[in-house]
């Protein structure tokens, strides 16, 4: 399986250094997702559209083929599948190498948590903060689905929490299995696939008809976080 793709730099164009543009693609199980138009269905055999999709990338670190670690200056991003910029990451001034795996964590680490009013990414006006007790939702799926016990069918899972025992935190690592080559004259991209069914199964079946609506740190957001752990996956190169 191809993992990236390396783009020629055209001639008189300098690059940032080296570079590396990680590319989130939203899914459910094989479908694309489409907020607020298709219906899907979960494991528990529930139909649902989603209307809002949102995770924290942050803590990303590059582990080359001869062990060393690349972690990156301290930087949080907020994946949203109604923001289509937002999907696209960018890493300036990777060392040159010969990559093996790559890993993030998904939300916000304890720190950030407790740092008082922030900015961009983490600034509150974004929607993905409680309050200064209880910090920022890591990830947040909503939307309708007929088997939601709520007035309209509404459901909202926003799962967060960092403090233990339930500590929502959950780092992602993937294996490359073809290596990543980083070099100065061209610029990578990594395609990465990001499945929002994975929100419903895996460790635990999540139904919508028992828990439609999470709005606080606890057994249930730890229950989703333990699923969606395992979304994320490399896509083929496009081109």
């Amino acid at each position: 399986m191809a993992l990236g793709t390396e783009k020629d730099v055209p001639q008189g164009v300098l690059p940032p250094d080296t570079a590396i543009i990680i590319s989130f693609f939203n899914y459910v199980d094989d479908q694309p997702l489409h907020c607020n138009e298709t219906a899907y269905t979960n494991t528990a055999g529930e139909t649902l559209t989603i209307s809002k999709f949102l995770y924290y990338i942050s803590n990303i670190e590059l582990l080359q083929q001869n062990g060393k670690v690349i972690r990156i200056p301290s930087q949080y991003f907020l994946v949203d599948a109604a923001d289509s910029a937002s999907r696209v990451i960018h890493l300036p001034k990777i060392p040159t190498g010969t990559y093996a795996a790559i890993s993030w964590t998904i939300g916000v680490d304890s720190i950030k948590n407790v740092s008082g009013a922030q900015a961009g990414a983490l600034a509150p006006e974004n929607g993905m903060f409680w309050t200064w007790n209880s910090g920022y939702i890591m990830a947040k799926m909503e939307g309708h689905s007929k088997s939601a016990p709520t007035a309209l069918n509404e459901f909202q899972l926003h799962v967060g929490g960092f403090k233990s025992p339930y500590n929502s935190l959950r780092k992602v690592k993937l294996t490359l299995t073809t290596p990543l080559i980083i070099t100065k004259s061209h610029i990578t991209t990594i395609n990465i696939k990001a499945n929002a069914a994975a929100w419903f199964h895996g460790t635990n079946v999540i139904s919508l008809a028992e828990g439609p609506i999470i709005m606080a740190p606890g057994a249930a957001a730890i229950r989703i976080a333990d699923n969606y752990q395992y979304m994320f996956s490399v896509l083929p190169a496009t081109n």
